[in-house]
């Protein structure tokens, strides 16, 4: 059986494919995500028309948390299912074995919502299906989630993973309208956490949301102005090869010529305030990726093949502090002659480089 998914990380992850500024909220409420989890819990994802693992709108309303985190096990979830199909004595009986309260998370007069409002749209979106041969009005178990809808609330698949797979089933099992809705509604929201960099120039850039692009926005806007005499963003780096030329005049000048399959840093700034141009590398550590030996001179080889001189190459590692667990972990790996900086202590820098160059 598939592994078990949080009701409300269901419902987050609904809210990404079904987004409520665009969608009906029913198919991404908090009871649509605790469906999906009851779902889940009980095998109901079929892609043929096996008759033993299909749920009914009290499969959903009579489960519970404790049954959904304490009773994990198949032969538990089996069981919960058979007895759920039966009848509520059955449920009932069941809980008394195992020594839990009935606590249901819904009211059965609640089901009409999920019968006729969610589970119907979620059908007619390709997100779930009925078992065909029975009549509308049956009290038999009819609903299972489609296998590729049900893959998406696989746990192990989380950050980028998750939003390549969400971006993947919009485009694939959404009709054009309802795919340009949820697209546009994705990309507004994306648009809407995206982390804002002021360049030196005057014009602004977005970042995707998170941690790194936080660290850089502090590079960029804290640590350049100061420590440089006149800085220049030459590039951004962003996860998924996602490339920002800063300034392509300056490239050209400079016959730097950028390729997304190298090896490129998270970001370029050069220094033209100075006579030779010194180009700072910068890697911003989130969670690992720090300047050491090898990536500096892998980094090294990079910038000779784009034509810059290895001695105008300054590096920097960016932390969010020297008491974050990245810092704490890494710091000791720094590569020889580079530099290490800290947002949350922008006055400051460290430099691990060799006291007696030679000996």
């Amino acid at each position: 059986m598939r592994a078990l998914i949080d009701p409300l990380e269901a419902e987050r992850r609904l809210c990404l494919v079904f987004p409520r500024n665009s969608f009906d909220t029913v198919l991404s409420s908090a009871q649509a995500g605790w469906a999906v989890a009851a779902m889940i819990y009980v095998g109901a994802v079929v892609d043929d028309e096996d008759p033993t693992v299909w749920a009914r709108p009290t499969t959903v309303l009579w489960q519970q948390e404790a049954v959904l985190t304490g009773h994990t096990t198949d032969e538990e979830r089996v069981a919960w299912r058979k007895a759920a199909a039966r009848g509520q004595a059955q449920v009932q009986a069941l809980l008394d074995s195992w020594g839990e309260q009935h606590k249901a998370a819904y009211r059965d007069t609640s089901r009409e919502t999920l019968r006729d409002e969610t589970f119907k749209r979620w059908n007619e979106l390709g997100a779930l299906r009925r078992l065909s041969g029975v009549p509308t009005a049956s009290s038999k178990p009819t609903w299972a989630l489609e296998p590729h809808f049900a893959d998406l609330f696989d746990p192990d698949l989380v950050d980028d993973a998750l939003d390549v797979a969400v971006d993947t089933w919009i485009r694939s099992y959404m009709e054009p309208g309802q795919r340009l809705k949820a697209l546009q509604a994705r990309d507004l929201d994306k648009a809407s956490q995206a982390v804002q960099v002021s360049l030196p120039d005057g014009t602004s850039r977005n970042l995707e949301p998170g941690l790194s692009s936080l660290i850089i926005k502090n590079v960029v806007e804290v640590w350049a102005p100061k420590a440089l005499a006149q800085p220049v963003v030459l590039t951004i780096s962003e996860p998924g090869q996602k490339l920002f030329v800063g300034d392509q005049r300056t490239l050209t000048a400079i016959g730097l010529k950028l390729d997304v399959n190298n090896i490129l840093p998270d970001a370029l700034i050069a220094d033209v305030g100075v006579t030779p141009v010194q180009f700072w590398v910068i890697e911003a550590v989130a969670s690992d990726g720090p300047i050491t030996d090898s990536r500096r001179q892998a980094l090294l080889d990079w910038a000779e093949r784009q034509g810059i001189e290895p001695g105008n190459c300054r590096f920097l590692t960016a932390f969010e502090s020297r008491g974050a667990s990245p810092a704490k972990r890494r710091l000791k790996d720094l590569g020889t002659g580079t530099f290490a900086w800290f947002t949350d202590e922008p006055e400051h820098a460290l430099r691990w480089d060799l006291l007696w160059p030679g000996v």
